[in-house]
């Protein structure tokens, strides 16, 4: 048996999500050279798909080429990997991955046709498929607490972790951030479970101007459509690429995390590893995966907010202290160890 990759997100604009397919792709590619990217057939024709073969299929696109025409494109010694929450309900022979539950726990955060097909889809494809992948123990627990999504009876190991990891491939140190003065780093799409509007209000509160708040996100259609406050000293980009978010990880005073629910912490890692401290909300998965990295706040309490703030001072051994930190927690999220996660579930699907 060898994997297909569902590519459908590789057609989309980047996020968390197509980050973590993108990681997937390069070890599959990395490993099964003989392994196929199947996308829509008016796909983009410059699409990087780390050297692997590219097929072009079907009429339709979206939910629709993933339903109908996705299942007819496999092959009979393939396993359909799909990386991005979704897949098709009739390929039994399927690794599907669940980035987090978010959309269980609280689909009023997303558009409501896409919380309806959420809701109503993704309990019955995930008992159906062979194996269901998770990028932290948390998410894992999460939905073998939940009899709804993972009924007693099915094996425990069906259920597989990969978590993401980082390429290493870090731009020149002199790319240009393009902000003036101090700031404090929000990467997030316009989401309501990321706290952007809570880290809106709390910075309107300080009624300090010397340290900004630059946001780094677009809104996506999947989620709903909340109006954020307003704030003059708010900056807020969509489209960044690798080099200047790179820069501004670097530049930053410190990343703002103040998410309500996650499924990993991606931006988390990638700060860490930039060598920009962390402020982000308690949650049991960002202690799952960075532990005591992060400078644990709850942006609703503005004087644990400044408490963080002055431990971060630019001069203080504090803040020395949590980037040395943060680099070698983030130096544990290698290749080889979503690999080798990959190849041991790997090789206990398919023994026989």
């Amino acid at each position: 048996m060898r994997p297909a990759f569902n590519g459908r997100c590789l057609t989309r604009p980047v996020t968390g999500v197509e980050r973590y397919a993108r990681c997937l792709l390069r070890v599959i590619a990395r490993d099964w050279p003989d392994a196929r990217v199947l996308v829509p057939r008016a796909s983009v024709t410059d699409m990087d798909a780390e050297d692997l073969e590219v097929v072009r299929c079907g009429r339709f696109d979206g939910h629709a080429w993933e339903q109908l025409d996705l299942p007819r494109a496999l092959r009979t010694d393939e396993v359909l990997i799909s990386p991005a929450n979704t897949g098709p309900l009739r390929v039994d022979r399927q690794w599907l991955v669940i980035h987090d539950l978010a959309w269980w726990h609280h689909p009023e955060w997303f558009d409501r046709r896409v919380a309806w097909w959420y809701t109503n889809t993704l309990p019955r494809l995930m008992r159906r498929v062979e194996r269901i992948v998770t990028v932290s123990g948390t998410v894992r627990e999460e939905l073998l607490a939940d009899a709804r999504l993972f009924p007693p009876g099915h094996d425990p190991d069906s259920l597989v972790v990969l978590p993401p990891y980082l390429s290493g491939n870090l731009p020149p140190n002199d790319t240009v951030t393009g902000i003036d003065g101090d700031y404090l780093l929000m990467v997030a799409s316009r989401d309501p479970r990321k706290g952007i509007d809570q880290a809106i209000l709390w910075h309107a509160r300080r009624q300090r101007t010397a340290l900004r708040l630059v946001h780094v996100g677009r809104r996506a259609r999947v989620f709903s459509n909340t109006p954020l406050p307003s704030d003059a000293g708010i900056v807020h980009l969509e489209d960044v690429d690798d080099d200047r978010l790179q820069a501004l990880y670097r530049g930053a005073f410190a990343l703002l995390a103040p998410s309500r629910e996650e499924g990993f912490g991606l931006t988390l890692l990638e700060a860490m590893a930039a060598g920009c401290p962390v402020i982000a909300s308690d949650l049991p998965v960002f202690r799952e995966n960075f532990g005591e990295a992060p400078i644990y706040a709850d942006i609703a309490d503005d004087a644990a907010m400044e408490h963080a703030l002055a431990m971060l001072d630019r001069n203080s051994v504090a803040r020395k202290e949590r980037i040395a930190l943060g680099l070698r927690t983030a130096a544990l999220f290698t290749i080889e160890r979503t690999r080798s996660a990959l190849h041991d579930a790997w090789r206990q699907a398919h023994a026989n």
